[in-house]
């Protein structure tokens, strides 16, 4: 296995995990009943649809850098 591809793994499965958690934060907004006022079922929908959109964001430019072959950030100290 190339050791870009060993890199990669590690922020796929992050990644995959914190959309995990926050697609449960959003099928409760969407799930609910009516038993919760409506702005909180906004924010149960929105924030989640944000946050999911920028951890793939996040792990796209993760990749680039990856793929430039730049060392991590903590080995330049």
């Amino acid at each position: 296995m190339k050791k870009q591809t060993k890199k990669m793994i590690a922020p796929i499965v992050i990644t995959f995990l914190v959309i995990s958690y926050f697609i449960f934060y959003l099928w409760l907004g969407l799930a609910d009943s009516g038993e919760l006022p409506i702005l909180v079922r906004i924010l149960l929908i929105v924030i989640p649809i944000g946050l999911i959109v920028l951890m793939v964001y996040l792990l796209i430019e993760r990749m680039k850098e990856i793929k430039e072959d730049d060392d991590d950030d903590l080995s330049q100290y």
